[in-house]
């Protein structure tokens, strides 16, 4: 006996199509075994309904080279359909809404049709199953993903303000009143008016009113906001799940001021305090306050000015992005963690473009860019945990990580390159591409330099951090912080600084490295389970005597868990030597300690010295119990400072903005 056929001959797709045309009923057995279907070449104009029911093992459905004009938006709504392959190729299609019901798509091939532009990318939102998207226009294809995350970020950001400010009070005034159904459909409609306005401002986004996928989404964008009504923040009560009188209990001696604790990093929201936030950092040489913060599996940006996530990246959607050109099916997204974070600043005309690189615990980097809210680059190095990151401003292509045991500099030459094309072709939309490397669809690239690290026994050794010091105009030494001891690397072999004989340390487990002042070439480190932060003079610490040259220690509070201290530097204006330094650092208790440091350099032709003036504080932090559970007293994990803020990230979680007085 013959197994029964898996596709349609030629007069089988004839007889099948006049029986879907003229609305007879079909056999109920005759296709349940049929995975293909071509409809091509029949001349068909539009589509009504599309009988799925009988056929439901169909994964595969080819309808290209008619002369389509319209698919019903519901052709597919009285049966799931299992389609993943749907080729709509050379039709006289002007838009994708018909794929509204489609969960399981993979391949779409929409070569050749009458597609508006926010059509194709606001396809990818409709089905987020679309792993493929083809057409005749790759150019466009590659920007598909960016104009989808800059749609994304305006819902997520402009729409939802302009809800909270300019509309909630007036729909939930309205709502509750029975005759005003008229007053309810006038707010929204008008609603719906200016959120077109708000998209067409957008150079990518002009004439979106014409498009119905984009009317559609926007229609269900406001259909979630009106359900969703009692969660309504706004912008002054942004939620951060404590009650309103923490910040008042803070026992505040010093130049900053609690101004929020917020989170944003939790899975969801029923588990709000189990995700450790393991770094923070402010956004380098700007006057925007913009916060980056990575833990679990998600990225924010803050702006401490407003204390509003202004964006965020979780790992499902950077992983959905880079798997539309890169399918990875050995990948486990939830085995991925962000780990750490390193901004590096390009030249691009006038104004520098910075990027930010986030690391993850499976070898996983991302490139991304707080200006225009995309990834664009996405590298993964195979076996890998990436612990520390840090970029070489003397080779600005260059960035450098730390896993496991081994340092590696990567040249990440051709990602920033298509960025800067990118750059400019937004800024100047008539501008081309110039850049088309293909190194951009390729997310394994090699290292231009590794270097290993042992001890020369069995001690395992881990890389815990990083950081380059200038020692002339065009040579850097990269200093690396390890589970034991502190390296330098300045030639071809790793060589080890070693502890003076007088100061006996439990372990050499160094948490952080920070650079204080080039100048007195001074550098701060802080070691596990040692209750003293070490100041040494970098130059004199240097081969053929590599020993820490101590000058300075500060009281550091003891701990079992690893942090990362922050230093911030002021100088004086007449003198480069002179001027003060701020050293923040966390404890497992939820105290924290501030160092203030003035230092006073005494130079002359035989020594060149400093000396310092220090003061210390102790902020301590009151358990606080909300009306849901307690507020346990967290481990601080990571601090930063700015000239305007103070930041502490912890392992409940709890994001800490402190401002100056």
């Amino acid at each position: 006996m013959s197994s029964p056929p898996k596709r349609l001959r030629k007069h089988s797709q004839n007889e099948f199509i006049s029986l879907m045309i003229s609305s007879k009923r079909l056999p109920s057995t005759s296709y349940n075994h049929i995975t293909e279907l071509n409809l091509s070449n029949l001349q068909l104009i539009k589509i009504d309904t599309f009988p799925f029911e009988y056929l439901p093992k169909l994964v595969s459905l080819d309808l290209s080279y008619n002369q389509l004009v319209s698919i019903n938006i519901d052709w597919s709504k009285t049966r799931e359909n299992f389609i993943e392959h749907l080729n709509v190729s050379h039709n006289k299609l002007e838009t994708l809404l018909f794929l509204k019901d489609f969960k399981h798509l993979k391949q779409l091939n929409v070569t050749e049709n009458f597609l508006r532009n926010t059509e194709r990318f606001l396809s990818l939102h409709l089905c987020s199953t679309i792993e493929h998207l083809i057409d005749s226009n790759h150019d466009q294809i590659d920007d598909d993903q960016i104009k989808l995350d800059q749609w994304l970020q305006i819902i997520e950001t402009k729409i939802d303000r302009l809800w909270a400010l300019s509309y909630y009070d007036k729909y939930k005034q309205e709502i509750g009143n029975e005759k005003n159904h008229q007053m309810v459909k006038q707010i929204l409609d008008d609603f719906h008016h200016a959120m077109i306005k708000i998209f067409e401002k957008q150079t990518h986004f002009s004439q979106m009113h014409l498009s119905p996928l984009a009317n559609y989404l926007i229609t269900n964008k406001i259909s979630e906001l009106c359900l969703s009504l009692p969660k309504i923040q706004t912008k002054k009560s942004l939620k951060t799940h404590l009650t309103e009188d923490f910040n008042d209990l803070m026992d505040v001696k010093t130049n900053f001021e609690p101004i929020k604790f917020l989170r944003c990093h939790q899975t969801n929201e029923s588990d709000l305090t189990t995700i450790s936030v393991r770094m923070s950092l402010f956004e380098p040489n700007t006057s925007q306050n913009i916060l980056a913060t990575c833990g679990g599996q998600k990225v924010c940006f803050i702006d401490c000015d407003t204390c509003e996530v202004s964006h965020l990246y979780e790992v499902s959607s950077l992983r959905s992005a880079t798997t539309r050109k890169i399918k990875d099916k050995n990948s486990t997204i939830n085995s991925e963690y962000f780990s750490c974070l390193c901004w590096i600043e390009i030249t691009e005309g006038n104004e520098p473009l910075k990027v930010l690189a986030v690391g993850a615990t499976n070898g996983h980097i991302y490139l991304l860019s707080h200006k225009w809210k995309i990834m664009f680059a996405h590298i993964e190095l195979p076996s890998s945990s990436i612990s520390c990151l840090i970029w070489d401003p003397s080779q600005p292509t260059t960035l450098v990580t730390g896993s496991y045991n081994t340092v590696r500099f990567l040249n990440i030459k051709p990602y920033l390159d298509r960025f800067r094309s990118f750059d400019r072709k937004q800024n100047k939309p008539a501008t081309q591409f110039d850049y088309v490397e293909s190194t951009l669809c390729e997310n394994k690239i090699s290292s231009t330099h590794v270097y290993h690290f042992d001890n020369g026994d069995d001690t395992v050794i881990n890389i815990t951090d990083l950081l380059f010091y200038p020692m002339s105009k065009d040579t850097n030494i990269l200093l690396v912080g390890t589970t034991s001891g502190l390296f330098i690397i300045h030639d071809q072999t790793p060589k080890k600084l070693t502890f003076p004989k007088s100061m006996w340390t439990i372990g050499e487990y160094i948490e952080s490295i920070r650079l204080i002042n080039i100048q007195t070439r001074l550098i701060a480190i802080n070691i596990l389970g040692l209750d003293q932060i070490f100041c040494f003079d970098l130059e004199q610490s240097l081969p053929p005597s590599p020993q820490l040259h101590i000058i300075l220690t500060l009281s550091n509070p003891y701990r079992q868990i690893a942090t990362k201290m922050d230093v911030y530097v002021t100088t004086n204006e007449n003198d480069n030597n002179n001027g003060s330094f701020e050293c923040i650092i966390g404890s497992d208790h939820g105290s924290f300690f501030y160092h203030q440091i003035r230092m006073n350099a005494i130079n002359n032709k035989k020594t060149k010295k400093a000396t310092f003036d220090n003061k210390r504080y102790e902020i301590t932090w009151p358990q606080v119990k909300t009306s849901t559970t307690t507020i346990i007293t967290p481990s601080l994990l990571s601090a930063n400072l700015n000239e305007n803020y103070l930041c502490l990230t912890t392992s409940n979680n709890l994001i800490c903005i402190y401002k100056r007085k």
